[in-house]
């Protein structure tokens, strides 16, 4: 509440601070009490401080470019908003009448009690996770997107760090951007009927949607988890930490892992039986254990960044990705290309069910195809398949 006030006042330095606090005996029930509301001072009754207030609630109530309406009071965690006469909530409808001017007062339009018409300041009320930082204006790279999963059969799904799910062809079965994760999600794995997934957190929580079954979790241990890969029957799962340990659920294999190589960790792919899989460093190493062949790894000085991840290409070969978008084909899988202009990180890169195309996504949600991979709807540019997505990056609020 005080970054915002400061935020705020610094954007419109002739405004008034009317405060924050209240003491608990004063009043009702008041967010004021918890030290997350803020009263603004301004002024309906002056056209200066109209314009004003005008000015922040199109920059906090305007949609974002991907179709979220009052994105910035979402990301900031604004819960409601009242002045003149008038409240708006995250609860959707726009604005609504709070009270109605009356010789007596201004009157609550269903219980006739007096309310403060709120014409001498604006009152802003923040959810728990707004007042507490945890929202992802304050933490943009819950912004973005963590990876790209496809489908068993057709089309994909898009992760976002907060938890988010969009889906393209391929069902959507829920998400979590709905709550604050402890961890921001890491990744997310499609059971083998393609009516379930589940997702991951960098802390090791699993969350299972449609036909996922929870098969176990790392919640609670120290480990930084980076991938998971569902076995080929869909019963079970590997989670690899970026430590390079590999913990098996359900009916996936215990095949080892790779910690004593002291390298760090971004991504795993099985092979087609399930009685191995490759763990792919950043540093552009791979570790092939079980039934896995050894097709080597790319040198490090021949890298552009840091490896975010890889897939198979059946039992005969795997793809690297770096975070600067170059894609690195090794054994028989095939160089179908890569993309150019990324401009931001590279987030997820996933092969087409068939092995003969794989997509690439950076961060901020562009999505390519190669190969046989058909690009059937992006984050950028198209409205979400549920009410909340993954966002755009922040801004301060400032007019051109």
């Amino acid at each position: 509440m005080l970054a915002f006030r400061r935020m705020v006042l610094a954007r419109y330095p002739y405004t008034r601070d009317v405060g924050i606090s209240r003491a608990c005996q004063i009043g009702g029930r008041s967010e004021h009490k918890e030290g997350r509301a803020w009263d603004w001072g301004v002024n309906a009754a002056y056209a200066s401080h109209r314009e004003i207030v005008k000015d922040l609630f199109a920059w906090l109530l305007s949609d974002d470019r991907y179709g979220n309406p009052a994105a910035m009071a979402k990301r900031l965690g604004v819960m409601y908003i009242i002045w003149d006469r008038k409240i708006w909530g995250t609860w959707g409808g726009g604005w609504r009448t709070y009270c109605v001017q009356k010789r007596r007062g201004c009157v609550h339009p269903e219980d006739g009690t007096l309310r403060s018409p709120h014409t001498d300041h604006v009152h802003f009320s923040m959810s728990r996770a707004g007042a507490k930082m945890q929202t992802t204006f304050w933490n943009k790279k819950r912004s973005m997107l963590a990876e790209v999963a496809p489908h068993p059969s057709y089309g994909y799904w898009n992760l976002g760090r907060n938890g988010h799910v969009s889906a393209y062809g391929s069902g959507w079965f829920g998400s979590k951007s709905d709550v604050i994760l402890a961890k921001p999600a890491a990744a997310m794995a499609p059971t083998a009927s393609g009516r379930g997934y589940w997702m991951v957190t960098k802390g090791g929580r699993v969350f299972p949607f449609g036909d996922a079954r929870n098969r176990g979790q790392l919640a609670g241990k120290r480990i930084t988890v980076a991938d998971i890969q569902a076995t080929p029957t869909g019963n079970g799962y590997w989670l690899l930490a970026r430590s390079g340990r590999v913990f098996a659920y359900g009916d996936a294999a215990d095949l080892g892992g790779a910690k004593s190589s002291g390298m760090r960790f971004a991504g795993m792919a099985s092979t087609p039986t399930g009685l191995g899989y490759w763990l792919f460093a950043t540093s552009g190493s791979v570790f092939s254990l079980g039934d896995a062949l050894d097709h080597g790894g790319a040198p490090t000085d021949t890298l552009d960044s840091p490896v975010i991840g890889g897939d198979n290409f059946g039992a005969s070969g795997y793809w690297l990705v770096t975070a600067g978008g170059r894609v690195l084909a090794f054994g028989d899988a095939p160089k179908l290309g890569q993309p150019s202009g990324v401009g931001v990180p590279i987030a997820g890169f996933s092969s087409y069910p068939t092995s003969k195309g794989y997509w690439v996504v950076s961060e901020k949600g562009r999505l390519w195809s190669f190969g046989d991979a058909r690009v059937t709807g992006s984050v950028v540019g198209a409205r979400p398949v549920t009410t909340s997505s993954v966002e755009s990056e922040p801004v301060p609020p400032v007019s051109d």
